[in-house]
C-alpha cells in the first residue's frame, strides 16, 4: 500500500504507549511461550461480560507476542482455525477472519514509521543483536487490514498482558492445568479479568466453561429485482451451470478511511470456467445488493438460464432461495468451487503487481 494513501493512525497519549510497553516489556520477560503454546487458551471476561481469548504465540520459534481474540467473531476464528488446523492447512480466508488485538516482539524492520516514532519518544532501544526486540501492536477485525491501536485498544491490551501473566503463572506451576481443553476443545478456564490485578487469581474462580458456537448466522436475503422476470423468460439450457461465491482479495486498498480488503463476487460457468460477473466492492457495500449486481450482471449476458448455481456456505442456502425462484434455477451446496477457486488464485496473484 502506498504510503500517500495511508490515512493518519489513531493519536494515542505517550503514557497509555507507556503503559503498554511495560506490559509488553514484562510479558517478553517472563517468556510464557516456554510453558504454554498457541492452543493454550484462556477466556477473559471484562466488567461488561464481553468474553475475550487471549493465545500466547513463540512456542514454535517464530513469532513471539499475543493474540487477544474477540467475542463471538475471534472464537470462531480459534475453533476454525488455531484449534482444527494444521500451520500449512489454514482455510483460504483465514487472513480475513481475524478479530483481535495483537502484540508481536519481532524485528525492527518490520514497523512502520509510526511506531518507531512512538518507541522512540519512549526511549526503546534494543540492545547490539539482540533479536526479537522490537513490540508491534495491531488491531484485527474481519475484513480490514491490519491497523494502528486506538487509545482504547492500547489500555485493554496492556490489561490484557497484565492478566495473561497472573493466568499463565498457574499454567507453569500445574503442568497439567490445560488437560481439560485436551479431552475437549470447547473446555476453555475462564476467569473475570478483574480477578487477576493482584496477581495469579484463586483457583477455585477458574471456572471451566464449555464454549459453544452457534452456526453462522444467515446474511439477510436481497429483494428481487423487477428487471429479473425477462430473465426468467429466457430459454433454459439442459444441464448449464454456475458457480458463485464472495471473498476477499489479500491486497489493501486504502481510500480516506483505514485500509480494507476489498470484496470480490465472482460469477463462473460451472463448464467452462468462463467468468460471466465479477463485482468489486468496500466494506460500505451490502452483500445483498453485491449478489443482486453479480448475478444479474451474468444472467443478463448469458445466452440462456443456467439450470443450477452452486455456493459453499449453507449459511447462504436460506437467503438465495428467493432468488433462485424467481429465475427458476435450483441451488447447490457444493464442498468445492473449482473454477472461483482457479479464479481466486489468478486475481489474488493479479492484485500483488
Amino acid at each position: 500500500m502506498a504510503k500517500q494513501h495511508r490515512p493518519a493512525a489513531p493519536t494515542v497519549p505517550l503514557p497509555v504507549w507507556q503503559e503498554l510497553l511495560d506490559a509488553a516489556r514484562a510479558f517478553r520477560a517472563a517468556k510464557p511461550w516456554e510453558w504454554m503454546d498457541d492452543m493454550d487458551i484462556f477466556a477473559f471476561i471484562d466488567e461488561e461480560g464481553r468474553p475475550w481469548f487471549p493465545s500466547v504465540l513463540g512456542a514454535a520459534g517464530q513469532v513471539f507476542g499475543l493474540a487477544v481474540y474477540r467475542g463471538e467473531a475471534g472464537l470462531r476464528f480459534l475453533f476454525e482455525t488455531v484449534l482444527t488446523c494444521h500451520e500449512d492447512v489454514l482455510p483460504p480466508d483465514s487472513l480475513f477472519m481475524q478479530d483481535a488485538l495483537l502484540l508481536d516482539w519481532g524485528a525492527k524492520k518490520a514497523l512502520a514509521p509510526e511506531d518507531l516514532a512512538v518507541l522512540a519518544a519512549l526511549g526503546h532501544q534494543a540492545k547490539p543483536r539482540e533479536r526479537n526486540a522490537w513490540p508491534c501492536f495491531r488491531n484485527h477485525s474481519p475484513g480490514w487490514y491490519p491497523w494502528f491501536l486506538t487509545g482504547e485498544d492500547a489500555r485493554f491490551l496492556a490489561r490484557c498482558i497484565r492478566a495473561l501473566l497472573a493466568c499463565a503463572e498457574l499454567a507453569r506451576q500445574d503442568p497439567d492445568f490445560f488437560a481439560p481443553c485436551d479431552e475437549d476443545d470447547r473446555v476453555l478456564p475462564t476467569v473475570s479479568i478483574a480477578r487477576t490485578r493482584a496477581g495469579p487469581p484463586p483457583l477455585e474462580s477458574i471456572e471451566w466453561r464449555v464454549w459453544e458456537l452457534a452456526p453462522p448466522a444467515a446474511p439477510p436475503s436481497p429483494s428481487v429485482p423487477a428487471a429479473w422476470s425477462a430473465l426468467r423468460a429466457r430459454p433454459q439450457h439442459p444441464g448449464a451451470g454456475l458457480e458463485f461465491d464472495i471473498f476477499h482479495l489479500p491486497s489493501p486498498v486504502a481510500d480516506g478511511g483505514r485500509p480494507y480488503y476489498p470484496r470480490a463476487a465472482l460469477v463462473a460457468d460451472a463448464g467452462t470456467g468462463y467468468i460471466h460477473a465479477l463485482e468489486m466492492a468496500g466494506p460500505g457495500r451490502t452483500w445483498a445488493d453485491l449478489v443482486t449486481a453479480a448475478w444479474s450482471k451474468a444472467l443478463t449476458g448469458a445466452q440462456a438460464r443456467p439450470v443450477h448455481i452452486s455456493i459453499r456456505r449453507e449459511e447462504w442456502l436460506e437467503p438465495l432461495q428467493p432468488l433462485a425462484a424467481a429465475l427458476g434455477v435450483r441451488l447447490v451446496l457444493a464442498h468445492e468451487l473449482p473454477f472461483i477457486a482457479e479464479a481466486r488464485v489468478s486475481l489474488a496473484a493479479f492484485s500483488r503487481r
